[in-house]
């Protein structure tokens, strides 16, 4: 992924029609600095709530707009944590921040078939794990 591929997607992702909401970019080494910061900021016009992006291709004041912004989009809508959605979110997993952990989810995951998740520490991101990255808390 290059400069003009990030900047294509995040066109994609400002569409009003896009439903994209949680969003792994990966190991990203081909974006410069400039392109990063105009992603991060042209996130607040999408509705991505949950991201991940190598600590090794941005820096900790870019890693921390990021997660500002993506914060902010959790107003927008309530995909992220509509239990009517559980199908997707269990599957959105290594972000900085899963989905899974949101505390409004937890009594719909106790009644549902997704309940061997609460005891699963990788798949909730916790530090200490294989994936212990996504204990970062957004």
């Amino acid at each position: 992924m290059k400069d003009e591929q990030m900047m294509h997607l995040l066109r994609i992702l400002q569409a009003p029609k896009c439903l994209i909401w949680c969003l792994n970019i990966g190991e990203t080494y081909n974006v410069s600095h400039k392109t990063w910061t105009k992603f991060a900021k042209g996130l607040k016009h999408t509705k991505v709530t949950h991201m991940y992006a190598s600590e090794h291709t941005i820096t900790s004041e870019l890693k921390d707009l990021f997660r500002n912004v993506i914060r902010n989009n959790r107003k927008k809508h309530d995909m992220h944590i509509n239990p009517n959605n559980l199908d997707v979110i269990v599957k959105c997993t290594h972000c900085w921040w899963n989905p899974i952990n949101a505390a409004a989810l937890r009594p719909y995951i106790k009644d549902s078939a997704y309940e061997h998740i609460l005891f699963d520490g990788e798949s909730l991101g916790l530090k200490g794990t294989t994936e212990g990255k996504n204990a970062d808390t957004i």
